[in-house]
Order: C-alpha cells, then sequence, then structure tokens
C-alpha cells in the first residue's frame, strides 16, 4: 500500500483501471473498475455543510484492488448530533487535510473516467460537486457524472421490489451482509460494494441480456440529482 500525505491510497496501474466513457457498451460485468464511495459530511446541505471523511473503493469482479481513505478537516465545527452518529469528532479531524487536497487525490486516484457506485450516490456526487466547484478545481468534474453512476438503491428498489426499506443497512441485511460500522465511511463502501455485487449476480441469472456496464445502466435509469 502506498502511503498518501494523509490518507491511505492504495491503487492498481491506473491505465488498466481507467474505463473510456464511450465504451461501456463493450465492457464487461465481471471486466469493469467500479470505484465504490461515500462520504461523512457535517450535514445534508452540500452548499452549507463540510466533508468530514472520504473512501473509495476500486473493485474488479468484486475484488479489492484500490483503496483511497482519509478523516477531513471541515470548514466548520461538526455538530455534536452527527458527532454522535458517526463517531467522528472534531478533535479527530482537527490534523486532518483540508477539502481541495483530498479532493484532488480522490480525483487522481479514481482516474479520468470512473465508473462511480453508491447508496445514494445522488447525494455524494452532489456533494463532491459542490465542493469541487466552490474550491476552483472544475477540471475535476467530467470525473463525477451521475451519467456513467450507479446508485445501490435505485437498482435494490428494482431488483428486490419486496423490501419494506431501501437504506442501505436494510438492503444489506436482505442479501445477508452485515455492516459492523454504519456511518463510517470505509464501512459504509464495503456495504455497497457487498449489495452492488449481490445485485449484479441476481441480475445476471435472472436477466442474461444484462452483460456489460451499459446494460446495467439502461437496466436502471437515469439518476436525479440532488
Amino acid at each position: 500500500m502506498q502511503q498518501s500525505l494523509f490518507g491511505s491510497f492504495a491503487a492498481a496501474d491506473t491505465a488498466t483501471l481507467e474505463n473510456a466513457p464511450q465504451a461501456l457498451g463493450s465492457v464487461l460485468l465481471e471486466d469493469a473498475v467500479f470505484a465504490v464511495l461515500d462520504l461523512e459530511t457535517t450535514g445534508l446541505s452540500a452548499k452549507k455543510c463540510g466533508i468530514t471523511e472520504v473512501t473509495a473503493i476500486q473493485y474488479r469482479n468484486g475484488e479489492q484492488v484500490g483503496i483511497y481513505s482519509t478523516l477531513v478537516k471541515p470548514t466548520e465545527s461538526i455538530p455534536e448530533e452527527v458527532e454522535l452518529l458517526t463517531g467522528i469528532t472534531n478533535e479527530m479531524v482537527r490534523n486532518s487535510p483540508a477539502i481541495v487536497m483530498v479532493l484532488s487525490e480522490l480525483s487522481a486516484f479514481l482516474g479520468e473516467a470512473p465508473i462511480i457506485v453508491g447508496h445514494n450516490v445522488s447525494f455524494d456526487m452532489g456533494f463532491l460537486r459542490e465542493k469541487i466547484s466552490h474550491n476552483g478545481l472544475g477540471a475535476f468534474l467530467p470525473r463525477y457524472e451521475l451519467s456513467r453512476a450507479f446508485c445501490t438503491k435505485v437498482l435494490a428498489q428494482k431488483a428486490l421490489p419486496s423490501l419494506p426499506s431501501y437504506e442501505g443497512v436494510v438492503v444489506a441485511t436482505a442479501i445477508g451482509y452485515h455492516n459492523p460500522n454504519p456511518h463510517r465511511a470505509e464501512a459504509d463502501v464495503r456495504m455497497s460494494a457487498g449489495i452492488l455485487f449481490e445485485l449484479i449476480k441476481k441480475l445476471k441469472a435472472e436477466n442474461p441480456h444484462i452483460k456489460t456496464v451499459q446494460d446495467l445502466l439502461n437496466y436502471q435509469g437515469v439518476l436525479n440529482e440532488r
């Protein structure tokens, strides 16, 4: 594992991980590299609140091939109720990197054309796009396009229509995955990855025509911005 200045950062050869945006119809699901991502934040507003933790893990065919994970020093204090929810305290982030450095490192880790995945991924992508724009890093915006992202919540709503709720822990429980530490970025990423690959297995068995990344995007449909 390589170490970034603040976060853990390990990746395979980026030349082998990048997915050309125009070629998703030719990328088989078992060959694709999915970048499963999660943020912890100080609140729900991308404009008013800050990011406190970022984890992204790259997977190919269910196997981890790279990870980037770090705490982030927000520009405002973490509210007490958020500290209680996430376990991330103001003291923990006091010496963590600023958001500009984290966004630069994260974007380098993801590569130019990542296939990003998350549970309620529109929330995470909205936060990242807002912070990228606010911090003058607009050149990175094309890496965070919802048109090539997957939401495990939306996929679960379509593939598992009888669940009482589509919160991450509920979906995870339904597929037999236990999240040991909800509301921490790495644990939530691993949960989302577990959901993703279980749903892919189910969908491929039930729908033999779903073979490529584009096939799965077509099945999911257009994601709404948040």
